[in-house]
């Protein structure tokens, strides 16, 4: 018998065709093969509209910095500082631990990378806890995590409420293996409020999934290090979902990945119109938005050369260093460019109206990207 995957075969008088380009069967079979076929393309179900969450279509622009001239480049830093000392100011810090991943955390190695990432849902479960969004049987919620992954959010979130009145919904446009959700399984079968969508968020029309159009649960979006443009795309997605009556009661954010956003997607388009910031302006601080991180990399590489708390000037790039642009100050200026990406974020949700704000949720050593967004209704 030949191998699966040839196209055509004569063997004893049959054929073999190809049903996908996978596999091959004989054609006496295929017509009922393809009944059955995993391979054949399955109808969409009514949730899912390509593209529904994106804002528009625009082009985008890209900027390399080095294209700029030092005039522009420090007009352009100047602008960030006055910006963000006069819309977003120092952030508060809110470091906390929910009681119910405490068991968890002590049977983990501390600063191990498993310790950080619970600790990091840890703080997240008791900001939400501290406005009003986290509770256990007082009022029915489904919480929707947007890029859940394997869902370890959403199970820490599931251990805080209670599942009897409050609902799960993940989604995630791939399907990983060991998903936290299957240990709410039972006998093998899932558990009645815990639903998974496999779906790229900007094609998912919330409202009419069938767990949110069926219910009358407020909505609470979560996410934990969801990705640049994938934030919008979810923040939209959830202003879709929600209606007069205020649907959606909740978000909670933890924040990365600013050189990742599009502006495309971004929904603080209107906090930067406000601002006079263009396109090529959020192009721009986009680009910048790397130094927040990379210089941490610098700094670490070059820990050998800082003398008296300075670092030696010949290790600095030619250009930075002759602008007065030391690895800190780039650190910084590279925080204040996502943190203004961020207080469009917080307009946005603003105008829902919910009360939106941003903070640290943990420290820089547990890790770099540590801001909350976290809104809730007044």
């Amino acid at each position: 018998m030949p191998r699966i995957g040839k196209l055509i075969k004569h063997f004893d008088g049959m054929h073999f065709r190809m049903a996908s380009k996978s596999h091959s069967c004989f054609v006496s079979q295929l017509a009922k093969h393809m009944e059955k076929c995993n391979s054949k393309p399955k109808p969409l179900p009514e949730y899912i509209k390509e593209n529904i969450n994106v804002i528009d279509n625009n082009e985008e622009i890209k900027v390399n910095l080095g294209t700029l001239s030092d005039e522009e480049l420090l007009a352009i830093i100047a602008r960030v500082c006055k910006i963000h000392s006069e819309y977003v100011g120092e952030l508060p810090v809110s470091v906390g631990r929910h009681p119910v991943l405490e068991t968890t955390l002590a049977s983990l190695t501390e600063s191990r990378g498993s310790w950080r990432h619970v600790f990091q849902s840890s703080s997240i479960l008791y900001n939400m806890a501290e406005v009003g969004v986290l509770t256990s049987g007082e009022t029915r919620s489904t919480y929707v995590e947007f890029g859940s992954g394997r869902g370890q959010l959403s199970y820490a979130v599931g251990q805080a409420v209670d599942l009897e009145t409050d609902a799960l919904l993940m989604i995630d446009k791939s399907s990983p293996r060991h998903k936290h959700d299957n240990r709410y399984k039972v006998d093998g079968e899932s558990h009645a409020s815990i639903h998974r969508v496999r779906a790229d968020i900007a094609d998912v029309d919330l409202g009419q999934v069938p767990l949110v159009r069926n219910d009358t649960r407020r909505l609470v979006g979560i996410g934990k290090h969801l990705c640049g443009a994938a934030t919008d795309l979810a923040l939209n997605c959830l202003y879709r979902a929600n209606n007069p009556n205020g649907l959606v009661q909740g978000v909670c954010i933890a924040l990365c990945c600013h050189h990742q956003c599009t502006w495309r997607h971004y929904v603080g388009k209107a906090f930067f119109k406000e601002l006079n910031l263009s396109q090529t302006d959020f192009a721009i601080l986009r680009a910048m938005t790397s130094w927040a991180v990379c210089g941490s990399r610098q700094a670490k590489e070059h820990s050998e050369a800082v003398q008296d708390n300075e670092v030696k000037t010949s290790i600095l790039p030619g250009r930075y260093a002759a602008m007065g642009l030391d690895i800190e100050r780039r650190e910084n200026i590279g925080r204040q460019c996502k943190q203004i990406i961020d207080r469009g974020r917080v307009e946005f949700l603003s105008s829902w109206p919910l009360q939106a704000k941003l903070l640290y949720y943990v420290e820089p050593d547990i890790s770099p990207e540590n801001v909350l967004l976290l809104a809730h209704a007044s």
